[in-house]
């Protein structure tokens, strides 16, 4: 895993592709056919700019925090080394404030890094302005010439940045001291763990992630009185974090000199001028150049708060800070600074992807339907400048071809043409103002009608409109019947509104057979019914009729029988 990574949250918008510069994020579709953005850690300079650009807030970088946090509840003694940006990073009233809230949550001592930019200024001045060189502190423009122009690492000041210098100053003093630097910079923790400079801080935590551990801590913040900070006093150096900051501490040596110097600021304005740089079409470059990935300075750093502020009034709190901090104690004769080297190295990490040929460019493109240079929109959509920085994009590995949205929305309206287009039942969509949108061919068919004609007609030019209305006021889905004698059909009718649209659907299933079919099996078991009804009825009248002439033959019989019986009995007397 690299410094950045993308959670579970990422939502496919590439956002991020779009706000990268360098385009170090990958499209990676995996397993399931669904895209994810991968920060290609190769690639990638560390500026935090995805992470800020990222809606569903599913960029994060690895953290410290709870490793900080497990320090603190055992009681380990952990020095906070703080950013001099603290004063526009922070939501404090008072910014000296600061070093209470980091000892009530357990840091056992608090400093500035301004101390370190002290000793970076001295550095920079003992190195002199014989040629041109390019400021070294922002991690992030050391990060874009190593890894994509290293033809101007010769340009690159050989001095470690503030947060270094601070780090080796803390633990020259004491060698067994936890360090945890606190700054507004999602590329320090990759600069602490480069080779030759991890024996300065062991952790680190953004502005962000120190304000989390002071809410779930429960602090009164404005409860809290102002205290100093430990160690040295180096006023003069907190203007460091300001766009120019460092400039303005040499200014005088400068001007002295008489060498000329160039202050500049965010990504594109950085890049646009290393660019030129490295093609050797800035004749004479000035001897010192100032180059700050983030806009306005480290005031601007991703992990900082406060970014709904306007970039003038962070900067305006630095400079009211800065003008208020008293006289200036770098080194007493009681304390003095330990000689430390501040020196330091640069490689070249250029990682060289394969460039597809002409050739097969125009394979990619072709996929997506572009077969000529007039069909290319160039919509940027995919998060690249052009169809053929994207394909080239394709062929390296980064992108996917379904990143086109143009290609991908009309093969996706061409697959919904086609199932529309052969389905058997009849398709009408309308909006809510009853306006026929679409029509299939069967709809076509069952209300002997053409598209052509009806399509941008009320729907009341093929059918009684109440169903739809229904539906529109309800915004529930109704099953019913309609008869249309004209046509002589009755059909099955499915209306439905189509969410978070306009559009309502109406799917008409003809069952005039099934109609007819039924009718006629009424008929048949209404004539049965009454068939046998008659033949009961007819049975009950012959059983009637036979019951009597029995009854009647029967009663004569017995008259007779006894009569006889009585004759009989008068003979045997």
């Amino acid at each position: 895993m690299g410094l950045i990574y993308t959670g579970a949250k990422c939502r496919d918008c590439y956002r991020c592709v779009r706000i990268c510069k360098l385009k170090a994020i990958r499209i990676n579709s995996g397993d399931k056919g669904k895209f994810h953005a991968q920060v290609m850690d190769e690639l990638c300079v560390h500026c935090g700019q995805c992470i800020l650009a990222c809606p569903q807030k599913a960029k994060r970088p690895v953290s410290d925090l709870q490793q900080v946090q497990q320090l603190l509840t055992e009681g380990t003694p952990i020095i906070a080394m703080v950013a001099a940006s603290f004063v526009s990073a922070l939501p404090l009233k008072n910014p000296n404030v600061l070093p209470t809230l980091l000892r009530k949550l357990g840091f056992a001592e608090v400093q500035e890094t301004s101390t370190g930019a002290g000793l970076v200024t001295q550095k920079y001045l003992e190195l002199g302005f014989d040629r041109p060189m390019l400021v070294s502190y922002c991690p992030v423009i050391v990060n874009i010439i190593e890894r994509h122009y290293p033809e101007l690492i010769p340009m690159l000041a050989p001095v470690v940045t503030p947060m270094i210098a601070h780090g080796r100053v803390i633990k020259a003093v004491n060698p067994t001291a936890r360090v945890v630097y606190i700054s507004p910079c999602a590329a320090k923790r990759d600069e602490a763990q480069l080779l030759g400079v991890k024996d300065s801080v062991d952790y680190f935590l953004g502005f962000n992630e120190l304000w989390q551990l002071v809410e779930e801590k429960g602090i009164d913040v404005d409860s809290l009185s102002p205290s100093s900070f430990d160690g040295f006093n180096p006023c003069q150096d907190r203007i460091f974090p300001v766009e120019g900051g460092m400039i303005w501490t040499v200014a005088d040596e400068l001007k002295q000199a008489g060498e000329d110097f160039i202050t500049m600021s965010g990504m594109e304005n950085c890049l646009e001028f290393i660019d030129h740089l490295s093609k050797q079409e800035i004749t004479n470059p000035p001897k010192l150049m100032e180059l700050w990935a983030c806009r306005g300075g480290c005031i601007n750093g991703p992990l900082s708060l406060c970014r709904d502020q306007s970039l003038f009034m962070r900067q305006r709190k630095v400079l009211e800070y800065y003008g208020s901090s008293g006289s200036c104690v770098l080194e007493t004769k009681e304390t003095k600074l330990p000689e430390l080297d501040l020196s330091r190295s640069f490689t070249n990490r250029k990682v060289t992807l394969p460039y597809p040929s002409e050739q097969e460019i125009k394979e990619i493109l072709a996929k997506t339907g572009k077969l000529t240079p007039g069909q290319e929109f160039n919509c940027g959509n995919c998060g690249y400048n052009s169809c053929r920085e994207k394909a080239v994009a394709v062929y390296q590995g980064k992108a996917e071809i379904e990143m086109c949205i143009p290609y991908m929305r009309k093969r996706a309206e061409s697959m919904s043409n086609l199932v529309m287009a052969a389905m058997p039942n009849a398709i009408i969509v309308v909006n809510k103002n009853l306006d026929i949108l679409e029509i299939n061919p069967a709809a076509e068919k069952m209300f002997n009608c053409s598209a052509s004609s009806i399509v941008g007609q009320r729907i009341l030019a093929l059918m009684p409109a109440n169903n739809f209305i229904q539906v529109i006021q309800n915004g529930e889905m109704i099953n019913t019947t309609g008869t249309y004698p004209d046509l002589g059909i009755v059909t099955r009718e499915i209306i439905f509104p189509v969410k978070n649209t306009n559009l309502v659907v109406g799917i008409f299933i003809d069952i005039t057979p099934e109609k007819r079919q039924r009718e006629q099996f009424d008929l048949v078991k209404s004539q049965t019914i009454q068939q046998a009804q008659e033949v009961i009825e007819r049975q009950m009248m012959v059983a009637q009729e036979i019951a009597g002439l029995l009854g009647e033959a029967t009663a004569e019989t017995k008259v007779q029988l006894s009569k006889l019986i009585k004759l009989m009995r008068q003979e045997t007397l």
